[in-house]
């Protein structure tokens, strides 16, 4: 029963802006695990009450902020896409771009370039 971190709820928060009803997903959201794959990670979410899951307006597709994370540790940054399955938020997936990373996001910063 993890709560999510800064950057799982930035994320989630700044896509609220195009899709306004992740704002009232995120407080039933509670991460499942996080894997880390050696070049990302997956978090993968469950929610608190399955069973009074508010209205998504958008269905079985992936979703992102279009900006990139810059960590001390990598050379090329990191991406990530939120997927959305059966109108619930299912995970969000970290990778790098090509390069071997731990999972920390120790000394981040976001990139300048959002398009949502």
């Amino acid at each position: 029963m993890n709560k999510l971190n800064n950057i799982e709820l930035k994320i989630l928060d700044k896509l609220s802006l195009k899709y306004p009803s992740i704002k009232q997903h995120i407080p039933l959201l509670r991460v499942l695990n996080r894997e880390i794959t050696g070049v990302g990670m997956y978090v993968n979410f469950y929610y608190v009450d399955p069973l009074n899951i508010p209205f998504l307006e958008i269905c079985n597709t992936s979703i992102s902020t279009n900006e990139d994370l810059h960590l001390d540790t990598l050379q090329y940054g990191l991406a990530h896409e939120v997927d959305i399955t059966d109108c619930k938020i299912n995970f969000i997936e970290f990778v790098t771009y090509g390069e071997n990373w731990d999972g920390s996001f120790i000394n981040y910063k976001w990139s300048d370039n959002i398009d949502l």
